[in-house]
């Protein structure tokens, strides 16, 4: 009898990427223009999507994956900042395309992960390993998904597209609007944003999933606009980032866990038993209540400060 009670060794939580938190631009001067700021901001997170999408083709690294993700995350949240002088509908076309290319590239990352988790079970129950197996594939699949998904010469016209026109359209609105007030502005609603998102989770008992994750992507938000904004709004807001950051990866965690038991959910494993699959799904479903716990406190102290 299988005892579902026994601690499984989980994968250190560990950060298999690096994560560059410098400002994309240090040397922004408050003097400059909303219009030119943009340019300034987005022009290279475009050029790391377009290097990334093009590598695509020949290297499906874990890290890759991941990195384009975040660069249309960091596009949808400069696209959400901008959005007053961009308008309603240029800003929702851009970002519903971003949001759908980060989920075609998070494909393969996701099946990462869960194989990840699945051979740290492994390690205390051998069955296991028929799970991972099909992880491994269902991995392969999602790689040759993503490169048929993604073509660099689309990805690059698209951005290119979108950057130009955005840029047309605030040199017309807000050409000579200095950006301090206006980058100050959105970051103090975005703080707004992650707090209402915060306090309402953790007035939950328990907190429900899917507020906790709209608290992980109100602060991955906020972490971005201070990233790209913080040389020209007043104040130090470097332990704001540690901060948010720190509990970014108690959310991830949960989330890894979460995201990994819906994903073998929704597949279909032929040559796996389906008791092996229910095993794994239990061990997941302990681990999320664990991690859950865990994001839950983080979550109400934030939302207590």
């Amino acid at each position: 009898m299988v005892d579902m009670d026994a601690d499984w060794p989980l994968p250190p939580p560990v950060n298999r990427f690096k994560t560059d938190r410098r400002s994309v631009d240090s040397t922004l001067p408050t003097t400059q223009s909303i219009a030119s700021t943009f340019s300034s901001l987005a022009t290279p997170v475009v050029a790391e999507a377009v290097r990334r999408a093009r590598e695509l083709s020949t290297n499906c690294d874990a890290e890759g994956f991941h990195q384009l993700r975040v660069a249309f995350r960091k596009l949808r949240a400069l696209y959400w900042a901008y959005s007053p002088y961009l308008g309603e509908e240029a800003t929702a076309q851009a970002t519903e395309e971003f949001k759908r290319l980060a989920a075609v590239a998070g494909g393969t990352r996701d099946w990462d992960i869960a194989g990840d988790l699945l051979k740290a079970a492994q390690e205390s129950r051998a069955s296991m390993g028929l799970l991972a197996t099909a992880a491994k594939a269902k991995r392969a699949q999602a790689v040759e998904h993503s490169q048929s998904m993604i073509k660099c010469d689309d990805v690059e016209a698209f951005l290119k597209d979108v950057l130009q026109r955005a840029q047309e359209r605030l040199e017309s609105s807000c050409k000579e609007v200095p950006v301090q007030a206006f980058a100050e502005d959105r970051v103090r609603r975005a703080k707004r944003a992650l707090k209402k998102r915060s306090q309402h989770a953790s007035r939950q008992e328990p907190a429900e999933e899917e507020d906790l994750h709209d608290v992980r992507k109100a602060g991955k938000k906020l972490r971005y606009l201070l990233e790209f904004f913080q040389p020209v709004i007043k104040g130090g807001h470097d332990r704001t980032i540690k901060e948010l950051t720190s509990v970014q990866n108690k959310l991830g965690l949960f989330n890894d866990i979460a995201a990994s038991e819906s994903l073998i959910r929704a597949a279909s494993f032929d040559d796996v038993p389906a008791e092996v699959v229910e095993e794994s799904l239990q061990w997941l479903e302990k681990q999320k209540g664990r991690r859950m716990r865990a994001a839950e406190r983080r979550v109400r102290i934030m939302a207590s400060a």
